[in-house]
């Protein structure tokens, strides 16, 4: 009987009812959304901040057209250069006292224990701006769902390496050209191994060519304009190709500013509207309610409660907001449940609304002796 009676109220005002379904189904969506991709974009610029507090500069490979005179070349790295070779910079740099920061990403097909399929390998500087210190010549770490191997040795392409550490969510990898966090899909099996010997890892590994794959992600910490210099100078003569650097504060000044800037005010947009929908929404129940007010009060004369009557207007309510619930548990589900507590909140709200309008009905409607409320006007 209660659900017949919520299926004729739905009738009754069924332009209304898919007009604000729509409505709000469409607004609540983009706010989880956009809450959700703000939330990955603050990361990342938490991930920024600490690089520009820093003072990393990232490097990026752009191919030119002229080859370097050999000869010109030799004769500016024997007068201006103080490694002599790109290979000696890179072992001197990558090292404990040195400036230099890279990784490298590869899937993982030669370890002997099938846990890890993955492999990332962290050089130099970028070993401190994730967290992960290096304790030896190669400090191994696992994720924090494998915790229980800490302490235990795993082999890595024919060496033995004891297991230091775990890293949890709040791990983050970031570069320009590619930024990850625990959360995402590519650490589930993924092996973290962190060093200050190119030389060692790169006999791990011969044919990865390490030497090369390092300038895909190079930085310098805190580096002086000469050293940046130096880098590109070498890598030039060595390759043939151009290294441009550019500092996190510069990067972020013409990027990511701009980009929270306008995911907070699209999401602050979508807030708002909320807000006003929610305002609509009380505002027409209160107007159902009194254009309703006789059917109520008949209901309740030919014998429902008031407690009936409240369940019924309760009920009309959380119809409307059936399908709006379950946008935003589509929206979660795509993004991971990343920010799964809008959902109870959703919830809650839609059940404070449907209480509103329930005492507000009760109320209204008062007891047998409220008379009028069956006068008609004709």
């Amino acid at each position: 009987m209660l659900l017949k009676q919520i299926l004729k109220d739905i009738r009754q005002a069924w332009t209304w009812v898919v007009f604000y379904t729509v409505v709000t189904t469409v607004t609540v969506m983009a706010i989880v959304l956009l809450s959700a991709n703000f939330s990955e974009v603050r990361k990342e610029s938490s991930a920024i901040s600490t690089f520009s507090e820093k003072n990393v500069y990232m490097f990026l490979m752009r191919g030119i057209q002229i080859e370097p005179n050999r000869t010109q070349s030799t004769g500016n790295q024997e007068s201006g250069m103080a490694y002599g070779s790109l290979s000696n910079y890179l072992d001197h740099c990558f090292s404990d006292s040195g400036k230099a920061g890279s990784y490298v990403f590869h899937g993982f097909g030669q370890m002997e224990n099938e846990k890890y399929d993955t492999v990332l390998i962290l050089f130099g500087q970028y070993c401190n701006l994730t967290g992960l210190p290096c304790k030896d010549t190669i400090t191994c770490y696992v994720p924090e769902q494998y915790k229980g191997d800490v302490g235990q040795t795993i082999r890595v392409s024919g060496r033995e390496i004891q297991i230091s550490g775990s890293y949890g969510s709040d791990f983050e990898l970031y570069h320009p050209l590619y930024y990850m966090n625990a959360e995402d899909n590519g650490f589930t099996n993924t092996l973290i191994l962190c060093t200050n010997d190119l030389e060692t890892v790169e006999m791990m590994f011969p044919w990865w060519g390490l030497r090369d794959a390092v300038f895909d992600r190079m930085i310098l910490v805190n580096p002086t304009m000469d050293e940046v210099k130096e880098l590109q100078d070498l890598y030039y003569w060595n390759h043939a190709a151009l290294l441009t650097g550019i500092s996190t504060e510069d990067f972020e000044r013409t990027t990511s500013i701009a980009s929270i800037r306008a995911h907070r005010l699209c999401l602050w947009f979508y807030i708002l509207s909320g807000v006003i929908l929610l305002m609509l929404l009380l505002c027409n129940v209160i107007r159902m309610i009194e254009a309703h007010i006789s059917d109520y009060t008949v209901h309740h004369l030919y014998g429902a409660t008031i407690q009936m009557i409240r369940l019924r207007v309760a009920g009309f309510v959380f119809s409307l907001h059936i399908l709006p619930l379950a946008g935003t548990w589509y929206v979660l589900s795509a993004n991971d449940m990343a920010l799964w507590y809008l959902l109870p909140f959703g919830i809650v709200l839609t059940l404070c609304t449907c209480l509103f309008a329930a005492n507000y009905a009760g109320k209204r409607i008062g007891a047998l002796d409220s008379i009028q409320n069956l006068r008609r006007e004709y």
